[in-house]
């Protein structure tokens, strides 16, 4: 079961000619999602060769634009190519209003009915709950509302032992209930998950910080995450600007990923002051050793151990 992350727009407020504005592309399962929409998020998906007309959702963080602005663009296309299938739209109360707005300027057309929900500002929310995954919105710590993301694995089958002597007597409903990790009743027996069946693997989940400084509700949500992505806006040089603007430093981010037993950092929101971006990574792997910084079109598979 596939589970990628494209980071589509890795850079800060200002778009560069190597970093755009923030946006991602997440493939869990088959299952498409976009992670903010920023401005040029049409062409990074075309240039990554990317199916968006299948998009199950979009997630907007907060209302600042460079994680919205490439929005109305993009659902236009959508829909000028003939878009039939319905979308949801998370996002904050603001976000609904903003786009009817912009409709009624243009005078916009739509093919597919767009559904806008407002997740709910200061406190966890589950967003879509599927048979095998859910998308969790979570508060950040930002100067206006903002929700990070977290998007797990749930509920994974057993695989079952066609080499156990009790398999060919297994209804297929018992075989069912195996594979979801119940145990079953043949006869006078009662047959376990763990006696005929290996283990499913461990779930993996990606968490999103949106931007943020660091906080309690980020920690708790980024636990034993697979996959952390976590504003890193500046670095420790620029510690004040990043507390003034309500961003992180590298270093903040690797202490939180290394609080909360996260597998894989990767640095993102990057401040176009940096040309070079090693000062970021070594400060981060001074607390957390596997860290990466993210670029345009890096593409990060989340692997089961």
């Amino acid at each position: 079961m596939n589970f990628e992350v494209v980071f589509l727009g890795t850079g800060a407020a200002v778009p560069t000619s190597t970093r755009g504005t923030t946006s991602q592309f997440v493939d869990i399962h088959g299952h498409t999602y976009l992670v903010d929409a920023g401005e040029g998020v049409q062409l990074a998906l075309r240039r990554e060769r990317l199916k968006f007309q299948k998009l199950r959702g979009i997630f907007i963080s907060h209302m600042h634009g460079d994680h919205v602005l490439g929005l109305p663009g993009l659902l236009s296309t959508m829909s000028l190519l003939g878009r039939q299938t319905p979308l949801t739209v998370w996002g904050p109360p603001e976000l609904g209003p903003w786009l009817a707005a912009t409709w009624s300027s243009i005078q916009a057309h739509f093919a597919f009915d767009l559904h806008v929900e407002a997740w709910q500002e200061g406190r966890p929310q589950v967003l879509l709950e599927a048979a095998k995954y859910r998308l969790v919105a979570f508060p950040a710590k930002h100067r206006l509302p903002t929700c990070g993301l977290r998007i797990e694995e749930h509920s994974l089958p057993w695989t079952l032992n066609s080499g156990h002597p009790a398999f060919l007597d297994l209804s297929h409903r018992q075989r069912r209930e195996l594979k979801a990790g119940l145990a079953v009743q043949i006869g006078d027996q009662t047959l376990t998950p763990e006696a005929c069946c290996s283990a499913p693997p461990r779930p993996r989940s990606y968490v999103y910080s949106g931007d943020t400084r660091p906080c309690q509700a980020l920690l708790n949500h980024a636990k034993d995450a697979t996959l952390l992505y976590h504003d890193a806006t500046f670095a420790t040089a620029d510690a004040e600007r990043a507390k003034r603007t309500h961003h992180s430093t590298a270093y903040e981010a690797a202490r939180l990923a290394h609080q909360a037993g996260v597998e894989t950092l990767v640095l993102g929101h990057i401040s176009s002051r940096y040309k070079e971006v090693s000062v970021l990574l070594n400060e981060a792997k001074t607390v957390h050793e596997n860290t990466l910084v993210a670029h345009d079109g890096m593409r990060q598979s989340l692997v089961s151990i």
